[in-house]
């Protein structure tokens, strides 16, 4: 058996057409002003790629092309290509197995941008040291504060009572010791509450007025620092930080992950935190309301009006900017409230 093919010496564009043969352990290539022989371990094929013609590459820096579907593996070459690089090749000429092969990738890149990402941020976000966690927590308010907030206007008698009132929740909630409350005023934000890392609860002035019961108040700092105990903040914007959260995970860099804290703030105003995440939180609130004896309506009763201070208002005021998702839109909202209150 032979094969036919065109020589280039390496050196110049001439072309020659020549004959390719095995003796043993010998190629012989023979054509027109060419005749060479090689030691046959010493030379190197391409792999094939669908009809694109394929090259000897020989020692001397000469090649030799050749069709797509010579055969050069049982010809020339047979301990180069093993059954593996065979069945790729078959499956470069088959469209089916092409587009299975699409099909499978596709599968698993959703695969590992919905269940992978969030396991991967999820190990991070528990895995950093309460130092590094505090720093970002501190830098985030440092950021709200000159952006968004503004020393808390309640009087000092009802500040004083909303930190009694967190302090409660606090002493119940084994998790939470170390936790601290923030009491911001913020016209942009309007009545909202956010948890930042390590334990930092923002609650604003407009909240705190919308509120009519102590247990409405009580009922959503439950809810926020379920959020802070879960990790929910660092694990969103993980999430949406995948090449850090890849560096973090492969390498152990929490610097790529600390790196972060400057962008926390504005994923907290612009994203919302997945469902997952506020059905965690929702849970955790309505079980600290029933071992405590309060009534979950009051958590409903405070979502809804939350939800409704956030619709456009009727005379040119615009929709204010929801913090955390909290409320999240009309219908969203009143699929939570009515999960809360079928809660066992």
């Amino acid at each position: 058996m032979r094969l036919e093919g065109d020589f280039y010496d390496g050196h110049s564009s001439d072309r020659h057409r020549v004959s390719i043969t095995r003796d043993g352990a010998r190629l012989h290539i023979v054509g027109e002003g060419v005749v060479r022989s090689y030691d046959r371990g010493a030379c190197r094929t391409t792999s094939p790629l669908g009809r694109m013609h394929r090259s000897l590459q020989l020692p001397d820096g000469a090649i030799c092309e050749l069709a797509a579907d010579a055969p050069v593996e049982a010809l020339l070459l047979p301990r180069q290509r093993g059954r593996l690089a065979r069945m790729l090749h078959r499956w470069e000429g088959s469209l089916p197995l092409v587009a299975a092969a699409g099909i499978v990738t596709v599968l698993l890149v959703w695969g590992f941008i919905q269940f992978g990402i969030p396991l991967l941020a999820r190990q991070v976000a528990f895995a950093l040291p309460p130092s590094v966690e505090q720093t970002m927590g501190d830098e985030a308010l440092g950021i709200l504060d000159r952006m968004l907030l503004a020393p808390s206007a309640l009087p000092a008698e009802r500040q004083a009572a909303v930190r009694q009132l967190f302090q409660g929740v606090q002493q119940e909630w084994p998790e939470a010791a170390g936790y601290r409350l923030e009491l911001r005023r913020s016209d942009r934000l309007g009545a909202n509450a956010l948890a930042l890392p390590a334990g930092i609860v923002v609650v604003t002035d407009a909240f705190v007025e919308l509120a009519q019961h102590d247990a409405e108040i009580v009922a959503v700092l439950a809810h926020e620092i379920s959020h802070v105990a879960r990790r929910h903040a660092l694990r969103q914007l993980l999430q949406n930080s995948s090449a850090g959260l890849l560096v973090a995970s492969l390498t152990g860099d929490i610097s790529s992950v600390t790196a972060l804290a400057a962008t926390l703030p504005a994923t907290l105003v612009d994203a919302r935190y997945s469902r997952q995440f506020e059905t965690e939180a929702d849970d955790d609130a309505v079980a600290y309301l029933r071992r405590q004896g309060i009534a979950v309506s009051h958590f409903a009763d405070i979502l809804d009006r939350l939800q409704s201070s956030h619709l456009p208002q009727e005379q040119g005021g615009g929709e204010r900017q929801s913090f955390g998702d909290l409320f999240s839109t009309h219908p969203e909202t009143q699929k939570r409230i009515a999960r809360i209150l079928a809660a066992p």
